[in-house]
């Protein structure tokens, strides 16, 4: 199949999911045009309508103007920089992040180079194992910073209170979740159904994605923070545009990750 008909069967709604994800396993062994030609997209500045539930009472909070990145970060955009030595390199960390890399001898992410995690580094899947001082870090490399809470949310709602990027309903072939897809991570990209208003794909049900914010609570290098989005392996309830969850700044699992935000649209 020629690289034109694997793009074209990647953005097509009416093909399977695995094809989909066939498709875009062949566009990772050429580079994944999609990940080189792909742009920050602009977010304008409005006012999000956000609801901490599905139920809960809608609150406006204004949102100055962004630029999000369209997929998560990649396990190949990643690779690039360990490449780069991004892990040697102190001035892409914060103090408490260089402290934890020094402390725990981080030298790449967790599950890296490992046979039986072999299905997670494809590369153009999204990074996981990777701990908010590594994103944090990724991100100082890349000229970015991870998004806020609230501007993670208004790049999933648009510009009104939907429950879900693609809408106010549940769709079981917008995204992954525990009960459709795969028990990993799959090609960024791959969910045509479930881009936000904006374009922004793979928000909910990919990954779990940091945020800059903060709880309120300390642990051994700072406070929990946000994530939001749900992930590939949680139930349908904790995944949509106010999915949220909080873990130690020094996680590094399966099912999380992150994606960038820039501060100039």
């Amino acid at each position: 199949m020629s690289l034109a008909r694997h793009l074209a069967v990647v953005a097509d709604v009416a093909a399977s999911l695995e094809d989909r994800i066939a498709s875009a396993h062949a566009l990772a062994e050429e580079g994944d045009p999609r990940l080189a030609e792909a742009r920050p997209i602009p977010i304008p500045a409005g006012i999000l309508r956000r609801k901490i539930s599905n139920d809960s009472p809608i609150v406006e909070i204004a949102v100055p103007a962004f630029a999000i990145a369209r997929y998560p970060v990649t396990v190949g955009e990643f690779a690039r920089f360990i490449a780069d030595e991004g892990y040697d390199d102190p001035s892409y960390w914060s103090a408490e992040g260089w402290s934890f890399r020094l402390d725990e001898g981080l030298e790449r992410p967790r599950f890296w180079g490992e046979a039986e995690w072999a299905p997670y580094l494809v590369s153009n899947h999204p990074v996981v194992g990777v701990s908010a001082f590594e994103a944090e870090a990724y991100a100082s490399y890349c000229g970015a910073r991870l998004p806020r809470d609230h501007e993670w949310e208004r790049a999933a709602r648009g510009d009104d209170a939907r429950d879900y990027p693609w809408g106010d309903a549940w769709d079981p072939a917008a995204c992954c979740s525990r009960e459709h897809g795969p028990r990993s991570t799959i090609p960024v990209g791959v969910h045509p159904r479930g881009m936000s208003p904006f374009g922004v794909h793979d928000l909910c049900g990919a990954v779990w994605q940091w945020t800059e914010d903060a709880r309120a609570s300390e642990g051994t290098y700072g406070p929990p923070r946000e994530v939001r989005g749900g992930a590939w392996n949680n139930l349908p309830w904790s995944i949509g545009c106010s999915g949220r969850n909080a873990y130690p700044p020094e996680a590094r699992f399966s099912n999380l990750g992150f994606r960038l935000v820039f501060d100039r649209p």
